[in-house]
């Protein structure tokens, strides 16, 4: 069985119709078939002003919320820029300490461990917990 190649127009149409979503709720709402729907835009042509009722309102805002997700990534790499070092380092010491903590108190309450554990076998594997 051959295959059959579509023709470009199609291809197009469909792009046309993801721009015009709303004629989508016309061929569910049974006001026209795709078979019109292509026919017009064939005979009519994408500029045409009857498209505009079926544009998407949301395409600009769209557009433009995808400008600034692209604007994020300059954004992080200038705050990035813009960070104390020393103070980074502070932080991130403090939270190694309160995990250090942490780990020493859950070591205190798990059953069958031994007082003569050396600091450096828990740090092999600090998240060992055994089921009961």
């Amino acid at each position: 069985m051959a295959t059959k190649e579509k023709h470009p127009s199609i291809d197009k149409f469909k792009e046309f119709v993801k721009k015009h979503p709303k004629l989508a709720q016309e061929v569910r709402d049974k006001k026209k078939t795709w078979q019109v729907i292509f026919e017009e835009w064939y005979l009519l042509g994408e500029e045409d002003e009857s498209w505009k009722s079926f544009k998407d309102e949301n395409a600009q805002d769209k557009n433009e919320s995808t400008e600034k997700k692209s604007d994020v990534i300059p954004l992080i790499l200038q705050s990035l820029k813009n960070m104390d070092a020393n103070q980074m380092q502070y932080h991130i010491s403090n939270v190694n300490s309160a995990i250090g903590n942490i780990q020493q108190l859950l070591q205190q309450f798990i059953p069958g461990s031994s007082k003569g554990n050396t600091p450096s076998q828990g740090a092999k594997n600090p998240f060992s917990f055994r089921k009961d």
